[in-house]
């Protein structure tokens, strides 16, 4: 059952925050809130695509004219396990895969210390003694020699596909935002679960256990957390949002409560909205 109180605030959180992005793009000054948790702590859009990283991202890696490239599938994996600008855009679109440049790149904006990966993402670590680069760009071999086969006409058999060849560093987190990209191109487009499908994380399996009462370490498998995102999407009235930006406000929503109950702060800061 979902708790009232707690479906208000949820619906609060995507309002405000949208609000807010309306605001920032139309240059009115700061605040562009009064609620101080939006002010201090960072979080993304309501809408997946209106993110920075995935807007940079659409037009990187992601973009139209790589889309029938043989390398594309592959490189959305690996562009979405770093996910870091300024690492891809130094890596270049891989057309011809090179693990040995790739490597030596992203040792060279380590050595000078910049970011490499995102902070946004956990990436299971490599065997004691493999550096990370080596580990991540090392896996990727497994997924360029032989891509997943995607269903284009399902997102969720196309992310099973993903999950059953057993790609290491690809679980279930890192494939549900593999699909998230692969559905705004041909690939996926035309999916007939497109609006109504999508991965459930951690994030937003906690934001139902908050919808719903329920303990936060309450363990929610997909097919539960499916049924549930696409009643709150009908509940919340979000149905102009596709499930996996619904998804995307449940994460984001429970890092805001969890400032707003104490019981802890988001990883990011923002100065001052």
């Amino acid at each position: 059952m979902i708790i009232p109180g707690e479906l208000d605030l949820f619906k609060y959180w995507v309002k405000e925050r949208d609000r807010i992005r309306n605001l920032k793009e139309l240059n009115i000054k700061k605040p562009w809130s009064e609620d101080l948790i939006f002010q201090n702590y960072k979080f993304c859009n309501v809408k997946r695509e209106d993110d920075a990283v995935t807007k940079w991202f659409s037009r990187g890696w992601r973009h139209p004219k790589f889309w029938e490239e043989v390398n594309f599938v592959p490189a959305i994996i690996l562009g979405r396990t770093i996910n870091w600008p300024y690492t891809l855009e130094r890596l270049g679109f891989p057309s011809e895969f090179d693990p040995t440049n790739m490597i030596e790149i992203m040792d060279e904006i380590q050595a000078s210390g910049k970011k490499v990966y995102t902070g946004a993402y956990m990436i299971t670590a490599g065997p004691t003694g493999v550096r990370k680069n080596e580990w991540v760009i090392g896996n990727a071999i497994s997924y360029f020699k032989k891509p997943p086969i995607l269903d284009p006409r399902s997102i969720q058999k196309s992310w099973e596909a993903i999950i059953d060849a057993r790609y290491p560093c690809v679980g279930p987190f890192i494939a549900g935002q593999v699909i998230a990209d692969l559905k705004q191109t041909a690939h996926l487009h035309g999916a007939d679960d497109w609006y109504t499908w999508a991965a459930l994380g951690p994030g937003s399996a906690r934001g139902l256990n908050r919808l719903h009462g329920r303990d936060l370490r309450f363990p929610i498998n997909q097919k539960h957390g499916l049924q549930e995102m696409r009643e709150i999407r009908i509940q919340a009235n979000l149905t102009d949002l596709c499930l996996q930006d619904v998804q995307n406000c449940l994460c984001e929503y429970d890092k805001y409560s969890r400032v707003l109950k104490g019981q802890g702060k988001p990883r990011s800061g923002y100065r001052g909205v």
